[in-house]
């Protein structure tokens, strides 16, 4: 867990994700699009409860066709550290945000480190 700018940034693997986030808190998930199927497929979808979904993709188009009419706010990014910086500048909308990146749970804890202001 790190905190950035009053933010709370979490790594989960989807595993994880159904029994760790089941309270109605509003939050920011950043998603690599690989997880994107199993992740709207999951009985622990937290979608309705968030207020943000950033998907790292190389096919923007594909990605964001998945969440088409999801009444949510639907960014898409190139890498794991630009996710980052777009949760940061939406801190206004969640205080909570949720990572399911490819990348492992060292390799997030570094950049976010990077990225402490």
């Amino acid at each position: 867990m790190n905190n950035i700018s009053g933010q709370q940034f979490y790594y989960s693997t989807l595993a994880e994700l159904a029994g760790r986030w089941s309270q109605k808190e509003r939050c920011a998930i950043i998603i690599d699009e690989s997880y994107l199927d199993e992740f709207l497929s999951s009985d622990g979808n937290i979608i309705d409860e968030s207020s943000q979904i950033i998907i790292i993709s190389e096919n923007v188009d594909s990605a964001l066709s998945q969440l088409e009419g999801v009444n949510i706010l639907l960014i898409a990014v190139g890498s794991f550290k630009e996710a980052v910086k777009i949760a940061i500048s939406g801190s206004a909308l969640s205080k909570k945000v949720i990572c399911l990146s490819k990348e492992d749970e060292k390799t997030v804890g570094n950049i976010l480190d990077g990225l402490v202001t």
